[in-house]
């Protein structure tokens, strides 16, 4: 999604590293959220989780900004015919929403020809972890897929398109990990689906809760896929007053052309 930048005051820039803290930044005259994030290889949100920074929030003079402890790279690319987030993510081996965020564009969003986006590379230990971590989330979707009685394929599809795999992605809207659930979803699965049970706030439980509220609105929509996805991303309500949005076409479309890939 389009972001903001922050207006930064001042001061100096410095980034030191540890084996096991992360770097720090402090912001420099000009500077804005944006440039920084795109700068170290990361994201907005990433960095206002991090940092505990409320969206639209102004940062002051010498503010010192945490930075992730692996970071990425970026490279510019310019767009080809043919290119979509997802076929760019698998051909630079990185995710269609690590690209949207560096990029700060929205994951539905159609890339224009001659545009440019930005790929985040990692080296090769990164890699090695994120398969791992990848490995876990897919184990995760299956588990709870076949628990709650989902079609596999169409939640992985759809955790992909949400997140790529990533529990640690935040929102502007507030929506965490790999379903990308909001506070208020959550609650509502807790408290209204699961009869009060509570659930883990780790990459698991973010599955379990997404893949339930998935599987509540396949059944609320008698089944319908198209339907299920769209309330998933514009929300019920929303979709009962307006019908589908077109950016929730695409959506639906992606994650309905992704499912025949997992």
């Amino acid at each position: 999604m389009l972001r903001l930048a922050l207006t930064i005051a001042t001061a100096l820039a410095v980034a030191t590293t540890s084996a096991n803290a992360a770097s720090v930044y402090r912001v420099r005259p000009g500077d804005t959220l944006t440039q920084i994030a795109r700068t170290h290889g990361t994201s907005v949100a990433q960095l206002e989780r991090l940092n505990g920074i409320a969206p639209g929030s102004v940062l002051f003079a010498d503010t010192t900004l945490k930075l992730p402890s692996h970071e990425q790279k970026l490279r510019s690319y310019v767009v080809q015919a043919g290119d979509t987030l997802t076929t760019l993510a698998e051909r630079f081996h990185s995710t269609a929403s690590a690209i949207a965020n560096a990029s700060e564009m929205k994951i539905t969003q159609f890339l224009l020809i001659g545009a440019t986006v930005e790929i985040p590379t990692t080296d090769a230990t990164s890699r090695d972890a994120a398969t791992t971590l990848t490995t876990n989330v897919r184990d995760s979707i299956t588990r709870w897929s076949n628990h709650y009685g989902v079609d596999p394929h169409l939640a992985t599809a759809l955790a992909w398109m949400e997140s790529g795999f990533n529990n640690q992605l935040v929102s502007s809207a507030g929506a965490v990990g790999v379903m990308q659930i909001t506070s208020v979803t959550w609650d509502y699965v807790e408290q209204v689906l699961l009869l009060g049970r509570a659930v883990s706030h780790n990459p698991d439980g973010n599955v379990r809760i997404g893949v339930a509220f998935l599987h509540h609105l396949l059944h609320l929509y008698g089944g319908n896929e198209r339907r299920a996805l769209a309330a998933y991303y514009q929300g019920p309500r929303s979709l009962q007053a307006n019908g589908l949005l077109p950016e929730t076409r695409q959506y639906v479309a992606d994650i309905l052309a992704l499912k025949s890939r997992f």
